[in-house]
């Protein structure tokens, strides 16, 4: 077929699909139609890792990039290559910010002489215990 764009002409050669009638259909204004699907199963697109710019990006499927990233664990490459703080040390900070806020709560509790919240900070400071 013969097309022209902006004073270019070309030729297009569109694919022929090989179509396959499902069970899907009906009736729509008086007209039997029924869903079509492609009779080859399509090829998945390769993952790879791309840079543009400087910046760099994945194509693909989004699980299979995403399983290609745990897979890499990118924590440890970031770490090397920026010195950003891999997910294990992220979570013991915050874990290390959580009982430095508790100690200081307790503090100030046992200031105050309040013996319930006294208690509810013990039991906290013991879940905590349990669950580290």
């Amino acid at each position: 077929m013969k097309l022209t764009y902006r004073g270019v002409d070309y030729e297009s050669n569109p694919l022929a699909v090989e179509l396959t009638p499902g069970e899907i259909g009906g009736k729509y204004r008086g007209q039997q139609w029924r869903r079509h699907y492609p009779r080859h199963i399509p090829v998945p697109q390769p993952v790879a890792e791309l840079k543009y710019r400087g910046v760099p990006y994945c194509v693909g499927d989004p699980l299979d990039v995403e399983a290609m990233k745990l897979r890499r664990q990118p924590e440890a490459i970031a770490t090397e290559k920026t010195g950003q703080k891999t997910g294990q040390e992220l979570t013991n900070t915050h874990l290390d910010h959580i009982r430095r806020n508790l100690e200081h709560r307790l503090q100030v509790a046992r200031e105050k002489g309040d013996q319930t919240l006294i208690r509810l900070l013990e039991d906290e400071a013991r879940q905590m215990m349990v669950g580290s």
